[in-house]
């Protein structure tokens, strides 16, 4: 759901001021030789959590709070292959339950990464709603992949609130196998030139570790 937009009277000077070096940033950080990642999904599926996790390393024990109205941008670095390599998110992206994303595919062109990240808890129980949801916008990802295939950001598939599913905590290699086994999420990588996919959660310090230990293998 879409935030509201609190208006308050400023110069015309100093917003376009604003708007021009919030637009530059994804240009910036690819100069730097530094990787942009636009984090992508459904309204509560993490976003917000992932990056602030990124951004500040560790996560409180007791979970990580919900998004506030504005979002938060972060910057962090991931250790690849022994090197330590820097990201920005320049903004965290609203969510959307349809189609209406066009912030999403304007972050998608200057983005060297894309996460997309989906309830990993729904998908493995087969409900009807999340499965449609997340097949319409890996379609989308899809069509602007191809769209530039010469750059094309690299994609990656994260499941979260896996805690959610109800086998999670006996079977939790049970849940992340029927989501990999899923139709939307196994076409769907493969459609997107084998997207890797991650399963797991941000509900706890101990999760979130895991999660983000799994994203970085992913980048290697």
């Amino acid at each position: 759901m879409p935030f509201p937009i609190l208006v308050v009277p400023i110069a015309a000077a100093a917003v376009a001021v604003s708007a021009a070096i919030f637009a530059a940033l994804p240009r910036l950080w690819k100069i730097l030789d530094q990787r942009t990642v636009a984090i992508l999904g459904a309204p509560q599926t993490g976003k917000t959590a992932l990056i602030r996790l990124l951004r500040d390393v560790n996560a409180p024990d007791d979970g990580l709070p919900s998004a506030k109205p504005g979002g938060d941008r972060g910057r962090f670095r991931l250790e690849i292959k022994g090197k330590a390599v820097d990201f920005a998110v320049p903004r965290d992206l609203p969510g959307s339950e349809g189609l209406n994303v066009a912030e999403w595919k304007d972050a998608f062109a200057v983005a060297d990464h894309v996460w997309y990240l989906f309830r990993a808890d729904l998908v493995a129980q087969g409900d009807a709603g999340t499965v449609q949801l997340v097949r319409t916008h890996l379609a989308l990802l899809r069509k602007w992949l191809s769209e530039k295939p010469a750059s094309a950001p690299k994609i990656l598939l994260v499941g979260t609130w896996a805690d959610e599913h109800p086998d999670n905590a006996r079977h939790p290699s049970r849940v992340a196998k029927q989501v990999l086994e899923a139709d939307v999420i196994k076409i769907g990588s493969i459609r997107l030139g084998g997207a890797a996919v991650v399963v797991g959660s941000l509900s706890t310090s101990k999760d979130a570790d895991r999660l983000l230990r799994g994203i970085k293998s992913r980048l290697q």
